[in-house]
């Protein structure tokens, strides 16, 4: 299906600084007409076959460029339950990506340059968020130890404290990336969203980006939500222990057991920049702009760079010495 124009017949995308539905044609922000699929896998704008990888929900028609989401596969268990819009376009998007790295040395000169912003795009990866409950039991021994002194000695202080800790943490919607497509390690980085802006799924938040369905079941991906849930359990853990100067384990038991679970769209947009051969891949958080990537370096600017170093200090020498001389 795609959303139409009412009044030029062009294609309604959900704009992200507008929080609305705007036809890339004329701009009008009124209500699209929604053009069911007739045909799986046909634009229903332009009549031409598309292409597409299994996993495909929402791509861009390569003949007309109408954003065309398969309804076939919002179906029955690939139906999502929340989706988090878009809040940030594609032009911001890379404003924010050339800010992050703008102060990197050797930098190639068309990093992020205007003729490369078609290769923005913005994706809506799936993910599992996981309601979790954690339960922790941990004993073990604390000291406290003080120092002070007395005339002529150096005395010392220990105190041993037995420490029995027990406890549980609830958890809201941990999430976890669901596609073999995007790195888990990127997807992590990029996060945090402001999750309370989660709601509830509509299609037209799918129009004008990229989406997939998830290859990853909820079952397989536990263990990584569980993992999070422990880190983030130990850290309260430490926290608690921290008093102490040194803390010695006994027993230390982190259990987590899922207790809801979601099919959820989470913004993203993603930067491939091509230098010397080798693709660069770059990832904006949709919502709260947090960017991240390694850049390449440009040997001709490091070697610029070095030469021109390398002539001042050269220069400078050339100059001590002439003064040297005629003093």
């Amino acid at each position: 299906m795609f959303y139409r124009c009412k009044s030029c017949g062009g294609n309604v995308i959900y704009d992200p600084k507008k929080k609305a539905m705007v036809c890339e044609s004329c701009g009008n922000g009124g209500e699209p007409d929604l053009i069911s699929q007739e045909k799986k896998h046909v634009c229903n704008n332009c009549g031409a076959e598309i292409e597409a990888d299994k996993i495909d929900l929402s791509l861009k028609c390569p003949y007309c460029g109408t954003y065309v989401i398969f309804e076939d596969r919002m179906e029955n268990e690939y139906e999502p339950n929340l989706v988090l819009p878009f809040a940030l376009d594609k032009h911001k998007a890379l404003d924010l990506l050339k800010e992050k790295f703008a102060k990197q040395m050797f930098l190639p000169g068309n990093f992020c340059a205007a003729s490369t912003i078609e290769s923005m795009q913005g994706l809506y990866v799936p993910f599992w968020m996981y309601d979790m409950e954690t339960h922790v039991h941990f004993e073990g021994e604390g000291r406290k130890i003080r120092t002070w002194t007395e005339g002529d000695y150096d005395c010392t202080e220990t105190s041993i404290y037995r420490l029995v800790r027990d406890f549980n943490v609830n958890y809201d919607k941990i999430p976890v990336d669901a596609s073999k497509n995007m790195p888990d390690e990127k997807m992590d980085l990029v996060e945090p969203y402001k999750y309370t802006a989660l709601g509830k799924f509509r299609s037209k938040y799918l129009s004008g980006f990229q989406a997939e369905i998830y290859d990853e079941n909820k079952e397989e991906l536990l263990p990584r939500a569980q993992k999070k849930a422990k880190k983030y359990t130990e850290g309260y853990l430490d926290e608690y222990n921290n008093s102490y100067s040194s803390v010695k384990t006994a027993i230390k038991k982190v259990d987590s057991k899922e207790m809801n679970s979601y099919y959820t769209f989470l913004p993203v947009w993603r930067y491939v920049y091509r230098y010397q051969g080798t693709n660069y891949e770059f990832f904006v958080n949709g919502q709260t702009g947090k960017a991240i990537g390694t850049p390449p370096t440009s040997k001709a600017r490091m070697f610029s760079w070095f030469a021109a170093v390398t002539f001042s200090l050269f220069f400078l020498a050339e100059m001590i010495l002439y003064f040297l001389e005629v003093a």
